[in-house]
């Protein structure tokens, strides 16, 4: 067995391991930098391509937009699939084809204030006079306008919401309004029954599959599809807002982390 004890020797060594220490934060830090500021990219791209679809597409009456096969923009009032196809809303118990709703504390500081989130949707159909369109949205789809309430502590809000609806953690439980404190923030969004709403997607023959009396269907299986009870302006703000704040972060923490791989591979080399 070779072994050197030799001053030389054990400076190198000693530069060596130096060397690594510094290598490996540096080029995980610069891994996931970029890792996900190319996440965050992909993101804004996407967004900038929806919110481009929402600013060119014309709103046309759903008649016309039955024959059209192409990316239109209709509104109509909704109804269910099928009378007793609908669900209810966790927070307003309302009944609705469709909700999101999230639950956060509001606290001063660094951490998760999220308490719980979910979303939920049933296919449903939408009508104007000239025309009906079945729409099945899925999550991703669903662009809904909230209404918010604050309440105070953990006890105060279970009164507020249907607890076998949500997720919520076993402490909050309870029932002690100990647990939670805080001022807490329940959002919610719904598509209601009645509601008029718009939708931007492109229009297809109902398969005979399904076994409801509609002149179309809307899915985001066949082309990407936004469902709105909100002004379509504002959503399409909101769309372009969130977009470019993506692409900002992205790029940044792209170029960031590029840098810091970069920069570690030059220092050791």
């Amino acid at each position: 067995m070779f072994v050197c004890d030799s001053p030389g020797f054990l400076s190198l060594l000693g530069v060596f391991i130096l060397s690594v220490d510094g290598l490996l934060p540096g080029l995980f830090g610069g891994i996931i930098a970029t890792g996900v500021g190319l996440a965050a990219t992909i993101g804004g791209v996407r967004g900038v391509n929806d919110w481009w679809r929402l600013s060119i597409t014309d709103s046309v009456p759903m008649d016309e937009a039955v024959v059209a096969n192409e990316l239109v923009q209709v509104q109509g009032h909704v109804r269910p699939s099928h009378p007793n196809n609908t669900i209810r809303s966790p927070i307003q118990d309302k009944e609705c084809v469709a909700y999101d709703y999230k639950i956060n504390q509001i606290v001063q500081g660094p951490g998760d204030p999220s308490i719980d989130a979910g979303i939920e949707s049933t296919p449903f159909i939408i009508s104007d006079e000239t025309a009906e369109i079945l729409i099945d949205p899925t999550a991703d789809s669903l662009s809904l306008q909230h209404e918010r309430k604050t309440v105070t502590g953990g006890e105060e809000m279970l009164e507020q919401v249907a607890e076998e609806k949500l997720d919520l953690e076993p402490s909050v439980h309870t029932g002690d309004s100990g647990v939670i404190k805080d001022r807490i923030e329940l959002m919610e969004g719904t598509i209601s029954i009645g509601e008029n709403i718009t939708v931007v997607g492109k229009p297809n023959t109902t398969p005979e599959s399904v076994s409801v009396d509609a002149d179309a269907v809307m899915t985001p299986e066949v082309e990407d599809l936004t469902v709105m009870n909100d002004d379509p302006g504002t959503t399409t703000l909101k769309t372009g807002v969130r977009a470019l704040f993506l692409l900002i972060i992205g790029l940044l923490l792209s170029s960031i982390g590029v840098t810091a791989f970069v920069t570690t591979i030059t220092g050791v080399v």
